[in-house]
């Protein structure tokens, strides 16, 4: 066992003195020192080496990042720009002394690698030797288990993304927990756990007995963070002033978050803010890394999308006093004119059905580029999304659709799963699948809610913008949004248009270069209401092209002709040439491959477990049928009483107690043999 020194970092007299014996330049690359140098041990302090000026050494950020990756490790990750620089980031504050970081990220920029890789990085230094995650969501918890590390009975690894990390030392498994004690099993430093923030307040003492326990060795991951308020700034949630408490035991805290503000525009926990630049007025996020949805398409992580729009023509009617002559009176308007009445618009299954339509024969147009490829629907509410997903089966009973709705549970946790691994069509979820959820197969998406708040729709919509590795290459693929034609729609899309050109002018520089709202709220009348509301025209708008309606139904029946998948924005660009160039015939539909085996998504360890004390239970249940026990004979319940206990004195444990795949299996097999047990 090496002995370590108690001081982890050098002092302000000992940074000073080794930036003047290094003359203000780093000692590695002998460029000028910026500000945020790097004091670093010469020989690593988690080898014993001592925080001394004589071990000491001034070096860059930049190598300082590169001496951690050169010991010895045969890592497969590249980091993103934006991974690079959170990594960098962290350790810079932690070597300053800082103790939160505050990442502001787009959907699909890797945020979840991140702090795997900077857990893994920084247990490799010795600085921690455990992570602690919180999510907002059960699903998400369990991805960023099965995710990182899947491993069998024994602990052998099966798969996940820690197989890009050098097996000798790298972040071990990080469990998904809710009420288990321990956490983390006190054999197995370098691990982690991830909880979500709802299991975080019914078990706070559980949590904060484990932090208070292993004080200053653990990295703290506040995941989504606008979905963690503080009661301390009032309409908070409890879990905001949990993390808090968490945070003062942690060496460090990084906060995720998709959104400057909370969903209802309080500020974010642990996070500080400061005046806009050019709005003094307002208040900005004061961030230390940043991924924009500009970067994701210059870097090649996240596609372009085309946007169809449907306007609806509404009829909103106002009941008359009854002590009034006048009549009722009744107000006909256009969705793209006025949205106020949104949320009575697509609850109309006359506005709602065509743009269901319209997201299956997107889907079918991008499946017959892969017949992998699928969309996703998110509906306001769970009876909304029961509807949108009876009206498919019905006049679409070919397709294959999923529904992942909180009402269900554990089940829709595993919808939302096999979604991802198995021949599926169309998902439909009201927000389940909008946070944090990862299946870049997903290229069309349909917005049948209300929502407008920019980071509620960045969100949702970054479902479908994360490039497809196995799909072609990244400037090929792109993403197609349905969605009613309001005007706080409209001004989303001049948002997203505005970050792609920033992405594809950063791309177009760099090729250059290789050559040589505030939300309203809406107001109703007394006694009014929407009497209908009716879909009318679709137009389509992509990063740099518009189609108009009537472009948009030329181009749609040229498609039918021809067979063909492309996005209407892009055939508007071909017509546009057609004057200029002699069209080439339409090519045959590209060869569709194979389609994938049915596969099942890897579970969770206590997925695992769950599943091995079902089967005890069944084999138990079946061996009393055999014997002609069954829960409608008097004295079945005795009878199970007695075979249980049997059970446990064959394996030496109850259900309860069987809380690791060692012993759910233990338990499994004595249970298939309980008739040896039994008088």
């Amino acid at each position: 066992m090496v002995d370590l020194d108690s001081r982890r970092f050098f002092s302000s007299s000992q940074r000073q003195e080794l930036y003047e014996l290094a003359e203000g330049r780093c000692q590695r690359c002998f460029k000028p020192l910026g500000q945020g140098w790097h004091a670093d041990h010469r020989i690593p302090w988690a080898d014993g080496g001592p925080t001394e000026v004589e071990n000491g050494q001034a070096l860059c950020n930049p190598c300082n990042l590169l001496k951690g990756r050169d010991m010895n490790y045969r890592d497969a990750f590249v980091p993103r720009p934006f991974q690079a620089n959170v990594i960098d980031r962290v350790l810079e504050r932690i070597s300053a002394g800082e103790d939160r970081t505050v990442v502001l990220a787009s959907p699909g920029s890797g945020k979840t690698l991140a702090y795997q890789s900077l857990a893994t990085r920084l247990v490799r230094e010795g600085m921690i030797d455990y992570v602690a995650v919180f999510v907002p969501r059960t699903a998400l918890a369990e991805q960023c288990e099965t995710g990182w590390m899947v491993t069998d009975k024994d602990g052998n690894v099966l798969g996940g993304l820690c197989e890009l990390f050098d097996a000798t030392k790298r972040l071990g498994k990080i469990r998904h927990r809710v009420n288990e004690v321990p956490l983390i099993p006190p054999s197995e430093r370098n691990s982690g756990f991830v909880a979500t923030y709802s299991a975080l307040v019914t078990n706070e003492d559980t949590f904060a007995r484990w932090a208070a326990r292993h004080q200053g060795r653990f990295l703290l991951i506040a995941d989504e963070a606008q979905f963690c308020g503080d009661d301390a700034e009032g309409g908070g949630t409890r879990a905001g002033d949990l993390i808090k408490k968490l945070h003062e035991f942690a060496l460090h805290t990084l906060l995720l978050t998709g959104t400057p503000y909370r969903a209802d525009n309080q500020k974010l926990i642990l996070a500080d803010y400061e005046p806009h630049e050019s709005k003094p007025k307002e208040l900005q996020l004061v961030r230390h890394a940043e991924a924009r949805y500009a970067d994701g398409i210059a870097e090649g992580y996240l596609r372009t999308f085309e946007m169809k729009l449907t306007d609806a023509r509404i009829s909103k009617r106002t009941m008359a006093a009854p002590d009034s002559d006048r009549g009722d009176s009744l107000l006909e308007y256009n969705l793209s004119d006025d949205g106020s009445e949104l949320m009575s618009a697509l609850r109309d299954e006359r506005t709602w059905k065509p743009l269901v339509d319209l997201v299956v024969k997107s889907v079918r147009d991008k499946q017959k580029f892969n017949t992998a490829y699928r969309g996703l629907i998110s509906c306001m509410q769970q009876t909304e999304a029961k509807k949108v997903v009876k009206y498919l089966r019905e006049a679409y009973p070919d397709l294959r659709v999923g529904l992942a709705v909180s009402a269900d549970a554990g089940a829709a946790g595993q919808a939302l799963a096999n979604f991802k691994v198995q021949p599926m069509d169309i998902l439909v979820t009201v927000r389940m699948a909008f946070i944090g959820y990862d299946c870049p197969q997903i290229t069309v998406v349909g917005v049948l809610t209300h929502y407008r708040d920019g980071g509620h729709l960045m969100q949702l919509i970054g479902r479908g913008l994360r490039v497809w590795k196995e799909g072609p290459p990244a400037r090929q693929q792109s993403c197609i949004i349905v969605a009613p034609d309001d005007p706080k729609m409209q001004g989303f899309l001049d948002l997203m248009r505005d970050e792609a050109l920033q992405g594809l002018r950063i791309i177009e520089e760099r090729e250059e270069e290789e050559k040589l709202q505030e939300p309203g709220v809406p107001v109703q009348e007394t006694f009014s209401y929407v009497e209908s509301s009716v879909a009318t025209s679709t137009r389509a708008a992509s990063n740099e092209v518009d189609v108009e309606a009537d472009e948009f139904l030329l181009i749609e029946g040229y498609k039918v002709m021809a067979d063909s998948g492309e996005d209407a924005t892009k055939l508007k660009k071909i017509l546009e040439f057609a004057g200029m160039h002699v069209q080439k015939p339409v090519p045959d539909p590209r060869p569709e491959p194979s389609a994938a085996p049915v596969a099942q998504a890897p579970k969770t360890e206590r997925a695992q477990i769950e599943e091995l004390k079902s089967k005890a239970s069944e084999a138990v249940r079946r061996e009393l049928a055999r014997r002609g026990v069954t829960p409608d004979k008097p004295g079945y319940q005795d009878a199970m009483v007695r075979a249980q206990f049997a059970l446990k004195q064959a394996c030496g444990f109850s259900a309860d107690e069987a809380n690791t795949l060692q012993r759910a299996e233990k338990r499994l097999r004595a249970a298939l043999n309980i008739s040896q047990y039994l008088a």
